[in-house]
């Protein structure tokens, strides 16, 4: 993971996660497991929305698609993660809600 997306997910991370990111200490398993959804995601939207800019709207904005939840706060969990990644790919493949 480039440490460009570590920052990113930090600042979507309790502060605690985001000073050790910041200090490039260990992350707890959990909150290891919460970056690498949230960079996991933001990959794929980024690719989605061929744009860093578009892809982090998306993600902070809530969805009808994803009833009225923001995708952002569905990362929380993997099925959550899941849901945001299927709604990726219907976009992708032009199928909108």
């Amino acid at each position: 993971m480039d440490p460009g997306c570590a920052d990113r997910a930090a600042r979507h991370r309790p502060p605690h996660a985001a000073r050790r990111l910041t200090r490039r200490e260990p992350l707890s398993t959990a909150e290891s497991e919460r970056v690498l959804r949230l960079a996991r995601v933001l990959t794929r939207a980024i690719d989605v929305f061929e744009s860093q800019d578009a892809a982090k709207r998306w993600l902070q904005e809530p969805s009808t698609a994803l009833g009225g939840r923001k995708p952002i706060d569905l990362l929380a969990t993997d099925i959550g993660t899941e849901v945001v990644l299927n709604e990726l790919g219907k976009i992708d493949h032009g199928f909108f809600a």
